[in-house]
């Protein structure tokens, strides 16, 4: 066969030759040169707003501190485990707090998928009027956050709506305290918003054809939803659930605005830790760990999409 010079043995046949290095970049960059450069502008971007803030983040959750001159906290660039180890201790509050950010994150999502499921087979299998705005107001709390929390600030408050509503029907006596404690913060994160969309469009891709099959050979509706849809939907389902967990566990706003900034998520600890009491080190420790939580669920959520494509 013929190969890359061309060159002939005594035989008549054929041999390569090892084609040099400088040849061999010089075919990489005729063929990758202007992808690269289309690439370049969104390499620098993500180089300076997301690796190098990352980098020292890491970098800072290594240090420790010292009182300078008794008057403030300087930060002493030496090599240290203890951060870390100040978290995982009994003695301090970082691990159950830790605990707590990924509880309420699991506990909050999966009663929003739960939620979401028929909300989401509907819009894939029917055409209400109105279904374009019905799907827009799903993604109204996430692009308009402010307003909503302000929202909610009212509704939940000693006079707003949910109180009238419960004192109304006389299922309460006294109007119950929501703002200021976690509880509305869970009742809100449990509030089906993205999976919803997520959901509906793995859902859109399932073939009515298996549901009327699963009907035909005697299934009710509930159990072809539960054995047939459900399950070859799963793909956008577990994607919408590790997405969700993974936004509860990063979850800032949310906490501070209805529960105060003496809440105990993860993410407030650190702004606490930042200020009033100035411990870069610890803040960027436990960065360090809330952001490896967040990963390893966005790693999950890389996988089962990987899966399902080989599947």
């Amino acid at each position: 066969m013929r190969l890359h010079d061309g060159t002939l043995d005594r035989a008549g046949a054929e041999i390569a030759r090892p084609i040099p290095l400088s040849e061999r970049v010089g075919q990489w960059r005729r063929r990758y040169a202007s992808t690269l450069l289309l690439l370049t502008p969104l390499l620098a971007y993500m180089i300076l707003v997301f690796a190098v803030p990352i980098a020292l983040q890491v970098m800072f959750g290594f240090f420790s501190r010292e009182l300078y001159k008794d008057v403030v906290w300087k930060v002493v660039p030496n090599f240290t485990l203890e951060n870390f180890a100040m978290i995982f201790s009994p003695e301090n509050t970082y691990l159950s707090s830790l605990l707590w950010t990924i509880g309420v994150a699991l506990l909050t999502s999966a009663v929003s998928i739960t939620l979401s499921l028929p909300a989401a087979y509907f819009l894939a299998r029917y055409n209400p009027r109105g279904k374009s705005f019905i799907e827009v107001s799903f993604l109204l709390p996430i692009f308009g956050d402010v307003f909503t929390l302000f929202a909610l600030a009212f509704a939940f408050s000693s006079k707003g709506p949910i109180n009238w509503f419960l004192m109304g029907i006389g299922l309460i006596q006294e109007p119950i305290q929501f703002v200021g404690s976690p509880l509305v913060v869970i009742i809100w994160m449990s509030v089906p918003t993205l999976s919803v969309l997520l959901i509906r469009s793995a859902m859109a891709g399932v073939d009515v054809l298996y549901e009327e099959a699963a009907q035909t050979m005697g299934a009710t509706s509930l159990q072809t939803f539960i054995r047939v849809t459900i399950p070859l939907a799963k793909r956008g389902i577990m994607g919408a659930l590790v997405l969700s967990v993974s936004a509860g566990v990063g979850a800032f706003t949310l906490p501070l605005f209805l529960a105060g900034p003496y809440n105990n998520w993860l993410s407030n600890k650190i702004l606490r830790e930042y200020t009033p009491f100035g411990n870069f080190p610890m803040a960027s420790a436990l960065g360090v760990m809330l952001t490896a939580v967040s990963f390893l669920f966005l790693f999950l959520y890389l996988r089962t999409q990987e899966a399902g494509e080989k599947s």
